[in-house]
Formats: structure tokens, C-alpha cells, sequence
């Protein structure tokens, strides 16, 4: 087996049949207001999802609380996370979780809407492929 980092930063893990395994890392710094926001940052479709992470790098005002998941399931991750500066949350997966689409992460405000602050998310995920292009 051969394994190389490609253009993403990823590590790609190959076998002699042409299948691979990637494993790949995204991160995120989202300035956070309102409700909710979505992450720019998705995750790619048909990938397994490790973790979900987040620190606070700068305070969270205006919200009591911050939830970590996805649209329809917005404590997937983390429920209640710290808005105090260096506050952190590492939201494993409690079973696996593939996603068949590509799929931001939601910040959700607990208490009130976010008026402000800085949260870094990151996630860690696999991602298969077959022998084939398609």
C-alpha cells in the first residue's frame, strides 16, 4: 500500500486495484451572527464523519451557548459548547455517520441569536473510493 498527501492536505491511502481510502480534514473559522450559520466548509459527499470540533478563538456574544451539528440534527456534534475564549468541544461521532451529499456544519445559538465572535470548526472524516471513475 501507498500513502501520499495530495493538493488538500489530505492522505490518500491506495492499494494495487486502484481503490483508495482518503482521510481528510477541514477547518473553518466562522465569524458567528444570528441564529444560526452554516459552515462554507463542507463535507464532501460520501464520507464518514470522525469528529466535528470546535474552539472558540474569540468570544461569543449575544448567545448563551453554542450547538454543533447539521441542518435537521443541530446537536449532532455538541450541545451547550462554552462561548468563553478557548472554550472546545470535541464532537465524536457516536456511531457512524456517512453523509450521500455535500453537507455544511451548523453553529446554532443557544438562549439568544449571536451577535458576535470567532468559532474555528474542524472535522476529520474518511472518504472511500472504488476502482472505478465516476
Amino acid at each position: 500500500m501507498d500513502v501520499i498527501v495530495d493538493s488538500l492536505n489530505e492522505r490518500m491511502i491506495f492499494n494495487g486495484t486502484g481503490e483508495y481510502l482518503r482521510v481528510g480534514h477541514l477547518q473553518e473559522d466562522v465569524s458567528v451572527t444570528g441564529n444560526d450559520i452554516d459552515t462554507v466548509a463542507i463535507i464532501p459527499d460520501r464520507s464518514l464523519v470522525i469528529a466535528v470540533n470546535v474552539r472558540v478563538l474569540t468570544a461569543v456574544t449575544g448567545a448563551s451557548s453554542i450547538d454543533i451539528g447539521i441542518a435537521g440534527d443541530t446537536g449532532r456534534y455538541g450541545t451547550g459548547i462554552g462561548i468563553a475564549q478557548d472554550s472546545t468541544n470535541i464532537g465524536m461521532t457516536y456511531h457512524p455517520v456517512s453523509y450521500y451529499a455535500d453537507t455544511p456544519i451548523k453553529l446554532t445559538a443557544g438562549g439568544s441569536a449571536f451577535t458576535g465572535g470567532i468559532v474555528r470548526v474542524t472535522a476529520q472524516y474518511l472518504k472511500p473510493q472504488g476502482p472505478w471513475s465516476w
